[in-house]
Formats: structure tokens, C-alpha cells, sequence
């Protein structure tokens, strides 16, 4: 178990500010859809927004692991840093790619909840 009682406050301006950036992302996508701007607003809620810290250190055997089956982003939307050790792939053209990390952006992964809104929209 963790405790972030010693940075709490860091990760909860961490967790304000990712919300806001989601909220601001949405307003965004909201106005591109054409629907009212405050469709986002109205739903999604903060207790539908959440920070999940994944660390996945290097292998030493790279060579024996297998990682995650491939899958899509079942939220709504994503806000991801990739740290130096990488990881993230993408299918580009039938084929998956490597996503290079970059210290100085976030990727932005629009998931199957918006596809299912977009969709009906």
C-alpha cells in the first residue's frame, strides 16, 4: 500500500489540474461535435474523473514478457505522460508502433465512451 500523505498536496493540485485540462479538452471536443458546451460539464462529474499512477520499470529479460493483450481505451478520455522507459503502442497501417515518449508533452487519447457519444451525436 502507498501513502502520499508526504506529497498530498502535490498530487492533489496534480489531480485538480488534469481535471480542469479534461474539462477544458471536452468543452473543446463538445464545440467540434457541435453540442452544447456544457454537455461535459453536466456529465462528466468529478467522481467520474480519476488519476491512476502505472510504473512499469524496465525488464532485465525483456525477452520473456509479454505486456498487455491489445485493447482500446475504455474511458472516456485520457491524459497520459510516458515517462523515459516508454511503452505505449499505437496500430498504424495494420501495424503497432512505439510511441516515443516526450518529457515536454502529454498524449491525449480520445476513448471508446466519446466514439459511442460521437457516434449518436
Amino acid at each position: 500500500m502507498f501513502y502520499f500523505s508526504y506529497h498530498s498536496s502535490a498530487m492533489e493540485r496534480f489531480a485538480s489540474e488534469s481535471e480542469a485540462l479534461a474539462h477544458t479538452l471536452a468543452e473543446v471536443l463538445a464545440e467540434k461535435l457541435e453540442r452544447k458546451s456544457n454537455f461535459f460539464k453536466e456529465n462528466c462529474v468529478r467522481n467520474t474523473c480519476y488519476v491512476r499512477m502505472n510504473r512499469y520499470p524496465p525488464c532485465p529479460k525483456p525477452s520473456e514478457v509479454y505486456g498487455l493483450m491489445p485493447h482500446t481505451d475504455s474511458d472516456f478520455l485520457t491524459i497520459l505522460y510516458q515517462d523515459q522507459v516508454g511503452g505505449l503502442q499505437l496500430i498504424k497501417d495494420n501495424r503497432w508502433v512505439a510511441v516515443k515518449p516526450n518529457p515536454r508533452a502529454l498524449i491525449i487519447n480520445i476513448g471508446d465512451l466519446f466514439q459511442v457519444i460521437k457516434l449518436n451525436s
